[in-house]
């Protein structure tokens, strides 16, 4: 058997054998080394050995344990539920402003963790019993916490992380891509829901006009004494990577320790959160690092045995235009996300990808905001819904079918945001192309004040 067919053996052996239910982890390793021998021979333990360094080297890769900590931090911290308190009495007085709340609160959530599962939990903790006591229609209120719970591409998402490295992409760029559809999609969510309201205002309630918070100063002072800090927080993590002053792992460490102030200052910095916090960061952190190394090895060995030249060849061989292969591909990963867990996706599937993605010229940054729409609508697609088994944990009152009905709306929105991104590329393109020509005005001036400093020099000893 020839090289090739090896590899194409191995890549359908791993996905039998993971849906099998054989860990991920050990499934790739044993394939490499297995199929690499009947391959390569004995050098496949130099392989193994030169890509296991590498993935243990990788900077960015650093950076995750940083963000998962501060993502649970900031969920014990009690910023969020003080927030939600104060914009729910902020905007009491508006029809179905619940919903608009939790839109709003889920977008800050996203850009604090990153993580669906904590998003999803605290979302239904703080808004479901108001939803619910206010008379809101159950299945447009699981809807709105579903779909803004998935928000994962917003930075700082962890799937965008990893998948930086996997794509050999600058981090920045990447999160910067994903910005302008994490925020339109949030958007679409609000147009949708103030259409519903306006074609029916039964599914929200008006409140009670006795039970109108009046606005005053104190409630926006106290407002802002709640929005400042976690604002803050966000905006100087991100921000020190996006105009270059800090990288990943020095604002995600930054991050960390911030979110352990505010905790300190909330008085939530107690023993059993942070137990819960460094426990939780580090299972998160094990499972992903220990399949990015894995999927290393497995890839490696793959390309060498030339798998990815069939798959390349096959797939630019089919008399259908290069736009029309990528978004094929993104199909796929949204079809393999229901089985998979996104780093599933990421790790295994998209190196196997990235070859024809090259081939077909695509802007792998924008293609990398695309693919993070695509991961959301994974956790919002049935039957393995991950977002729908974490809502009815928290709010059992409510039928898992109903939950699942009322995901799909919020699904379609992400996937007509990926096909505004086909149309409008620059949704995604325009902020890491503005960033990175800032970066290299900078790096222009810095080379010419260089050059005049040396000519001064030059000058002076002429003088001499």
């Amino acid at each position: 058997m020839s090289n090739e067919w090896l590899a194409m053996t191995m890549l359908f052996t791993m996905v039998a054998g993971i849906f099998v239910g054989v860990p991920v982890s050990f499934t790739l390793t044993f394939l490499a080394l297995i199929f690499g021998l009947l391959g390569l021979g004995i050098t496949v333990f130099d392989l193994t050995y030169l890509n296991l360094l590498g993935g243990l080297s990788n900077e960015v890769l650093m950076s995750i344990p940083m963000f998962i900590l501060m993502g649970y931090v900031a969920e014990r911290a009690g910023l969020v539920e003080n927030l939600f308190d104060s914009l729910k009495q902020v905007l009491s007085g508006i029809p179905g402003n619940l919903y608009i709340v939790v839109i709003c609160i889920a977008v800050l959530i996203s850009l604090a963790t990153g993580v669906v599962g904590a998003s999803v939990t605290l979302l239904g903790i703080m808004a479901a019993p108001s939803m619910i006591k206010q008379g809101y229609d159950a299945k447009l209120s699981a809807g709105v916490i579903a779909g803004g719970g998935s928000l994962i591409m917003i930075p700082p998402s962890i799937p965008l992380i990893v998948m930086a490295p996997t794509m050999n992409l600058n981090i920045i760029d990447v999160y910067a891509a994903a910005i302008g559809p994490g925020l339109a999609i949030a958007f679409m969510y609000l147009l949708y829901v103030i259409f519903l309201i306006w074609k029916d205002p039964e599914v929200a309630p008006r409140v009670p006009a006795e039970e109108i918070i009046k606005i005053d100063y104190k409630l926006i002072l106290l407002t802002l004494w709640h929005i400042v800090p976690l604002a803050t927080l966000i905006l100087v993590t991100l921000g020190s990577m996006l105009f270059g002053l800090a990288t990943s792992t020095e604002a995600g460490a930054f991050g960390a320790f911030g979110a352990l102030c505010l905790a300190a200052i909330n008085r939530r910095l107690t023993l059993t959160n942070i137990q819960e916090a460094l426990m939780k960061t580090t299972n998160t952190s094990a499972v992903v690092m220990l399949l990015a190394i894995t999927s290393t090895i497995f890839g490696a060995v793959f390309a060498s045995l030339g798998g990815d030249k069939i798959i390349v060849s096959v797939l630019t061989s089919m008399p259908i235009p290069g736009w029309a292969i990528v978004g094929a591909i993104l199909v796929l990963c949204h079809i393999l996300g229901w089985p998979f867990e996104w780093p599933v996706v990421v790790l295994v599937f998209l190196p196997i990808f990235l070859p024809v993605l090259i081939d077909t010229g695509v802007d792998l940054i924008w293609f990398a905001a695309a693919l993070g729409v695509i991961l959301q609508t994974a956790y919002l697609t049935p039957p393995v819904a991950l977002t729908g088994y974490y809502l009815k944990q928290v709010v059992p009152s409510w039928d898992l079918k109903l939950i699942f009905k009322a995901m799909m709306p919020f699904m379609y929105i992400q996937v007509i945001c990926v096909v505004i991104l086909f149309i409008t590329p620059g949704l995604a393109t325009w902020l890491p192309n503005y960033l990175a020509e800032q970066r290299k005005n900078i790096v222009q001036e810095v080379l010419d004040d260089d050059v005049k400093g040396q000519e001064v020099d030059f000058l002076g000893v002429l003088g001499q």
